[in-house]
């Protein structure tokens, strides 16, 4: 079944996948930040939690909870890594589509070079400049002359 909608359905050009791609890395990343604002409203809890205990003197209680306190805080630190580099993956898928349509205006400005080149005849138009060259040097001359006269 999935080999007949694979046949039937077009290959995506390759802006549109770079779309796709790029739309599910920030939904990864909305799904990252929704985790971190949960850990920190759930630190906030365990900090209020510590400090109830602190006052009972439970300092055993205060004590696990201020480790997990500091082990909720390294999982933060490491969601705020896994969203910067999504966001560099991002960069750098935007970064290569671009790259690879220049070198597509690049070739394509290239071929325009080359038939431009091969209409022009450069050899024909060197003659031609030579000649107009030596006219002007002929008029210049004679408007010289009469300017003596």
């Amino acid at each position: 079944m999935e080999a007949v909608k694979n046949l039937l359905k077009p290959k995506p050009n390759p802006q549109q996948q770079l779309r796709d791609w790029q739309r599910r890395l920030r939904q990864e990343c909305r799904h990252i930040e929704r985790q971190i604002r949960d850990v920190q409203r759930e630190e906030k809890n365990v900090q209020k939690a510590i400090r109830d205990s602190a006052k009972r003197n439970d300092m055993v209680s205060a004590k696990a909870l201020a480790k997990e306190l500091v082990r909720s805080r390294r999982a933060v630190e490491r969601l705020y890594e896994n969203k910067a580099q999504l966001n560099s993956i991002s960069m750098h898928l935007g970064e290569s589509v671009a790259t690879a349509r220049t070198v597509g205006h690049l070739s394509k400005s290239a071929e325009v070079m080359k038939l431009v080149n091969n209409l022009m005849k450069a050899p024909e138009v060197a003659a031609t400049m030579q000649e107009f060259s030596k006219e002007m040097t002929k008029v210049t001359d004679f408007s010289l002359n009469l300017a003596y006269l």
